[in-house]
């Protein structure tokens, strides 16, 4: 786990994605440090493809076969939607010659990918029957005819083609948020933002680390569901704080007194 993990960032971190998608339970939190268990681990790649902060080092996604448009294997090990949907757009696969009953393991995530396809308003992926009697249409689509390759897991690579899957996204409570743009700082996929007269939550671009959740120091930003995946914005006014004479960000025109100086009941900043 490289520098860039939110939970070696940030101390109060709850971030756990590639522990809660790792199939096998390799990956565990253990006095506060991140805990391969290499006996455990098969290499499927899924943590790649989950992580909001590209954290992960010293891995590669699995080497696939593909022809024509599908995707051939090796299908052995269980598969991250988005890594799915990151075939899709780079190779244009629109299908694969999987048997679900040997590998029923990837029929979650095929049928995820295909309700995705839906939402976007694209076909669905479908599966190329593969007869397990020798033939010569089975040799020449499993034939060495067949490609290789590996799609990319970076974040902007799954950001450009829509493969992030988490359905969590950034939520504020307005009644305890002191617009004091900590938020803003932490997060680096820019889906908080503040202008002049602004605050902005962009879902479509947040990855769901929690890190704007880990620094507020009012825990007025969480993650939640969000249904809507359009922009948020709220009208944020400047202000001057009569009592300690201290300029800030209000949620409405005409106040008065800053959240410090409302707080404590005096001029905490000797005004």
């Amino acid at each position: 786990m490289g520098a860039r993990c939110a939970r070696k960032r940030l101390r109060h971190s709850r971030c756990e994605r590639c522990v809660t998608r790792c199939p096998t339970g390799a990956l565990t939190w253990r006095d506060g440090a991140l805990t391969l268990l290499a006996e455990r681990c098969t290499g499927c790649g899924i943590c790649l493809f989950v992580c909001p902060a590209d954290a992960l080092e010293n891995l590669a996604p699995l080497q696939r076969h593909y022809h024509d448009g599908v995707l051939l294997g090796p299908f052995t090990l269980p598969v991250a939607v988005e890594e799915l949907l990151l075939w899709h757009t780079h190779y244009g696969i629109r299908a694969v010659a999987v048997d679900l009953l040997q590998s029923p393991h990837w029929l979650r995530a095929l049928g995820e990918l295909n309700l995705r396809l839906r939402e976007r308003g694209e076909p669905g992926w479908v599966c190329v029957p593969v007869s397990q009697t020798p033939g010569r249409a089975k040799r020449r689509l499993l034939g060495a005819q067949g490609e290789r390759g590996r799609v990319p897991h970076n974040l902007a690579a799954r950001r450009a083609t829509g493969a992030l899957c988490n359905a969590d996204r950034v939520t504020l409570d307005t009644t305890r948020c002191l617009l004091c743009g900590a938020c803003e700082k932490a997060c680096m996929a820019g889906a908080i933002t503040f202008s002049e007269q602004t605050l902005t939550l962009d879902p479509p671009h947040c990855t769901g680390c929690g890190d704007c959740a880990a620094v507020c120091p009012a825990e007025a930003v969480r993650l939640g569901k969000d249904d809507t995946g359009t922009a948020i914005r709220y009208t944020i006014y400047h202000a001057r704080c009569a009592q300690c004479g201290e300029a800030w960000r209000a949620w409405h025109q005409g106040e008065t007194r800053c959240p410090l100086c409302r707080r404590h009941g005096f001029g905490m900043r000797g005004g």
